[in-house]
């Protein structure tokens, strides 16, 4: 079937530009006329009841995904079966090796963010969706404010305990030198007493 619509497609696509009329596949239109069904062209004009009026849309699982999370794009368009190909594009540029309706991007970061484009190319055209805006939110502010709390109680701790150490010295340091002065009066030589660190 969809072999069928791509040889109509071409065919059609090589008279019209041969004879220079307009050929319009009639499962390109949206009317509810059975005789247009039968012809399987439109040349020209076509009734005011049909439209030629296709809708591409992109969806994400995620609309506001955090750093590491999975988000899937869709591509939701209502051309049912006359689709040819998809393509994706970021940013204006397109992207390789992405030519289904899905989109997966894993594990984003600050890098995926940017607008996403999804164009489907069909029997009847091709249909470029409006722009999505992905943005990651990220989490490096609440991990720098972590790591600047942690840091901030380690040099805390870091002083205390070197403070606890210098006053327990100077404690020592003072008796060694009351028991010196004590054996001085005495007249007899300090008593060696082990220095403990």
């Amino acid at each position: 079937m969809v072999m069928r619509e791509i040889f109509l497609y071409l065919l059609l696509g090589h008279l019209q530009a041969a004879v220079g009329s307009v050929c319009v596949p009639v499962q390109c239109l949206k009317c509810n006329v059975t005789e247009l069904r039968k012809s399987g062209c439109i040349n020209g004009t076509f009734p005011s009841n049909c439209t030629k009026d296709f809708e591409v849309s992109v969806n994400s699982t995620q609309p506001q995904p955090q750093e590491g999370d999975d988000v899937t794009l869709t591509c939701v368009n209502n051309l049912s079966d006359m689709i040819l190909a998809f393509k994706w594009k970021k940013d204006g540029e397109e992207m390789a090796g992405q030519n289904n309706s899905i989109l997966v991007l894993q594990k984003v970061f600050a890098s995926h963010q940017g607008q996403y484009i999804c164009i489907v190319n069909s029997t009847c055209g091709n249909y470029t969706s409006l722009p999505y805006i992905l943005t990651v939110h990220s989490n490096s502010v609440v991990l720098l404010l972590v790591c600047g709390v942690g840091a901030l109680v380690l040099v805390l701790s870091m002083g205390l305990a070197m403070k606890i150490k210098l006053k327990r010295d100077t404690d020592k340091h003072k008796e060694r030198m009351n028991q010196r002065l004590q054996a001085g009066q005495r007249g007899g030589p300090a008593p060696l007493t082990p220095r403990r660190s």
